[in-house]
């Protein structure tokens, strides 16, 4: 009897609804532009919940596309990083090769107002210990003509001699070496001494030996080589007197010299492998005669 009274039950409730459905749709058919009361009402109770969820699929847009816009956004931000960070990388590499060729145009200069015949060498190492300054060189082309005690060049001005020779390395006797001994000249004063390094932590320094103290030099004084002993070309630049010690007796100053080639930044070098042509003893024995007539006795 339970059961049977559950399936009556169930069957009324189904069958008013169908009749509800059916009065509505026909009502909706006779009225299509009007809603019935029952659609209103249910109306009333969906659209909150259409709202809801308009509001969630508008967040769910919204976030997915800003997503989508930030991936964008990173994935060229990342190759603008990389595309910044080679050209950065050829900015560096013109800037190092304009200077190479600079200091290369800078070295033909010196070739060309050499009055010797000279080598071109590219300095592969220095070794700077306090007591004893050196630097190493390899040449490509020449490197048979070189031998001990040539001198070395740089367009800024003297940078030492050749010490010792293997193969296409050599090694340059810094000026700055205690080692080192190069005639030098005071072009303001004409006086003359011998130019040596000075040892210990000083940096790269040098003092000139056996000046008169009857020409006395002063701080800025340019000091070039004199070209005696047929070593050096004469005036080639050495350096300029930076401090002259006071306290010095006996008949020679005490003057310190800073050489004008830098060589922390040493790079490329002449080596004169001949000396310069000897001067004409006699030039107007040589001397081209002047065009015009000529009066023969």
């Amino acid at each position: 009897m339970l059961a049977g009274g559950k399936r009556l039950r169930e069957s009324a409730i189904v069958a008013t609804m169908l009749l509800i459905a059916i009065i509505s749709l026909r009502m909706s058919a006779k009225n299509p532009g009007d809603l019935s009361a029952l659609d209103r009402g249910v109306l009333r109770l969906v659209s909150p919940a259409q709202s809801a969820m308009s509001l969630i699929a508008r967040a769910i847009t919204s976030v997915a596309g800003r997503y989508v816009e930030l991936t964008h956004v990173r994935g060229e931000n990342e190759a603008l990083t990389r595309e910044n960070q080679r050209l950065r990388a050829e900015l560096t590499e013109m800037r190092r090769l304009a200077e190479e060729s600079g200091r290369y145009q800078r070295l033909l200069g010196l070739r060309d107002v050499t009055p010797a015949e000279t080598v071109a060498a590219r300095v592969i190492a220095v070794d700077a210990s306090p007591y004893f300054r050196v630097a190493r060189v390899e040449i490509d082309h020449g490197e048979g003509n070189v031998r001990h005690g040539m001198p070395v060049l740089t367009p800024e001005g003297v940078a030492g001699r050749i010490n010792r020779v293997s193969g296409k390395s050599s090694d340059i006797m810094l000026l700055v070496d205690p080692r080192s001994a190069i005639d030098v000249v005071i072009p303001r004063t004409g006086g003359r001494g011998i130019l040596r390094g000075k040892s210990g932590e000083n940096g790269y320094r040098c003092s000139i030996e056996y000046l008169a103290r009857g020409e006395p030099a002063k701080e800025g004084d340019a000091v070039v080589t004199s070209g005696l002993g047929g070593a050096f070309p004469r005036n080639l630049a050495v350096g300029h007197i930076t401090r002259i010690i006071p306290g010095a007796v006996g008949l020679y100053q005490d003057v310190e010299v800073t050489p004008d080639v830098d060589f922390g930044r040493l790079s490329e070098v002449l080596v004169v492998v001949a000396p310069p042509p000897a001067p004409d003893p006699d030039p107007a024995a040589h001397r081209l005669p002047a065009r015009g007539l000529m009066v023969y006795k």
